[in-house]
């Protein structure tokens, strides 16, 4: 296991480090396609579908890509419309003024813009959490990238699952709203019968090779109703 955290001023140097850390990935057999909860609240756009917790807040985004789709990405420009979903309510845009958190998806819109319904879907307020701006802007940019990258690399199809994780214990909310903070992200790429899991904290930045069991251990120590297998 890898880790490594992300400072707030690097250099040519440093980001030549961050690519040598990300392409030594971890090989794990399980191939982690389905996402498995006792929630009901689910909303399918096409190649993502979204999962929502029972208070009707963020949790996982799967994003399924055909190799085909993958080599059209750049077609269509960013859509940069975020939207209200079909169960609309807490998620409100001018919640994250001045908060020092972004709107950060989950699926990313770059990895969707294949397609322009898809890539205008990719801006639902349910594919998206608070995540501290600087973590949003660079680290976890950066590992998307990579992800991207990875697929080019087997020229296969893939899935993505990219989700939240929440203390429900403790959760901490946006000012003002009722918006709850995830303590973690987490991403996992499963292409050409490979997978690999990535956990980053959206506290100090720092993201960490994983692995399935680990993901779901850490949604049971923190309550949710989540399974990815």
């Amino acid at each position: 296991m890898h880790n490594f955290f992300i400072k707030q001023t690097y250099n040519n140097k440093t980001m030549k480090k961050l690519i040598l850390i990300l392409s030594i990935l971890l090989n794990f057999a399980v191939s982690a396609q389905n996402v498995v909860t006792n929630n009901s609240l689910i909303i399918s756009h096409g190649d993502i579908t979204l999962y929502l917790s029972e208070d009707t807040c963020t949790m996982v985004s799967k994003h399924v890509i055909s190799y085909s789709n993958f080599k059209k990405i750049g077609k269509y420009p960013r859509d940069n419309h975020w939207f209200q979903d079909t169960y609309k309510g807490k998620y409100v845009k001018s919640a994250y003024v001045h908060t020092g958190y972004d709107l950060g998806h989950l699926t990313p819109s770059n990895i969707t813009s294949y397609d322009s319904t898809l890539n205008h879907n990719s801006f639902s307020m349910f594919n998206q959490a608070p995540q501290i701006a600087y973590f949003n802007e660079h680290p976890w940019e950066q590992l998307e990238m990579h992800v991207q990258d990875s697929i080019g690399k087997y020229k296969s199809d893939a899935v993505i699952i990219t989700g939240v994780v929440y203390d429900y214990e403790n959760r901490e909310y946006l000012s003002k709203s009722r918006i709850p903070i995830p303590t973690a992200y987490f991403k996992i790429l499963t292409v050409k019968g490979k997978t690999y899991a990535w956990i980053g904290s959206n506290n100090n930045g720092t993201i960490t090779t994983t692995t399935i069991k680990q993901l779901n251990e850490i949604f049971i120590i923190n309550k949710m109703t989540l399974q990815i297998n």
